[in-house]
């Protein structure tokens, strides 16, 4: 269920979890922005091709509307130095999010 208009945001929040850790990313929530990272061994082109492929799936879920998206992704000098690095994180900010990251904080609270 990835149609934002379509799910309340607990419900949101519970989906973007699952998948992250299903698929071993990590991710934070600040304000208007959220990040994914996984880790995988420097150097490993297709892990890294795999984590291009995944991460923009994972943000889709968040309802944040009017931001942008940037990180190591393999359309800028970030993506070698991502590859070279051993990780792959990526950022979506936008409005409208404030309930979704308030209910992603619950359950990153409650994981831990």
């Amino acid at each position: 269920m990835t149609n934002a208009t379509k799910a309340n945001p607990a419900e949101l929040a519970r989906e973007f979890h699952d998948r992250c850790n299903a698929n071993g990313w990590t991710y934070s929530a600040s304000g208007d922005i959220i990040t994914i990272i996984k880790r995988f061994t420097p150097g490993d082109r297709e892990a890294y091709v795999e984590c291009d492929m995944f991460a923009y799936d994972i943000l889709s879920i968040a309802p944040l509307k009017g931001g942008s998206v940037w990180g190591t992704n393999g359309g800028s000098i970030g993506g070698y130095t991502g590859l070279t690095g051993g990780y792959y994180k990526l950022n979506k900010s936008g409005s409208g999010g404030k309930r979704f990251i308030a209910e992603l904080a619950k359950l990153k609270i409650a994981r831990n």
